[in-house]
């Protein structure tokens, strides 16, 4: 008998673990469910918390629990550099396939409340990168800005 597969749903706090030794905290924004025509979907946001313990839902304050936003620097050929404020939130499928660890539940307005849309429309005022399945380097974007001090370390 195949093994069932958990989703995600919205509110979900989910430990991440994306490098040896370092753990995040993520949260699900948002979610559908299935149709014919698509898979039950969520939006993800990685917050910047790392810890270099196996955090509990008890060690986190749920004021911390904002998604990542920091400025990308773009160096295009034949254009001067420029930067361009980015959140890390993505659209991701709700199957848990990775077994990534949910360790508590939140509103999720109070971590993000702008615009969730789930279509990648370029017309569209906002639009989230379509991730697939969340795999075990979800939250990795956080250890890259910890490694390189731009958070505070935990």
């Amino acid at each position: 008998m195949a093994k069932k597969i958990n989703l995600f749903n919205r509110g979900d706090v989910l430990r991440t673990n994306p490098k040896e030794g370092f753990w995040g905290i993520a949260v699900v924004l948002s979610q559908t469910e299935k149709t014919p025509e698509e898979y039950p979907q969520c939006h993800i946001a990685t917050t910047p918390l790392v810890f270099k313990h196996e955090v509990g839902f008890d060690e986190i304050n749920e004021s911390d629990l904002k998604p990542i936003e920091f400025n990308r620097l773009y160096s295009l050929e034949k254009q001067e550099e420029f930067y361009k404020p980015e959140t890390i939130i993505g659209v991701y499928s709700r199957n848990n396939k990775a077994n990534i660890e949910v360790i508590g539940t939140v509103d999720p307005l109070k971590v993000y409340d702008g615009p969730l849309p789930f279509s990648p429309d370029y017309r569209l005022k906002i639009t989230w990168p379509l991730n697939g399945f969340a795999d075990s380097y979800l939250g990795m974007e956080a250890v890259i800005n910890f490694e390189r001090g731009i958070y505070q370390k935990k």
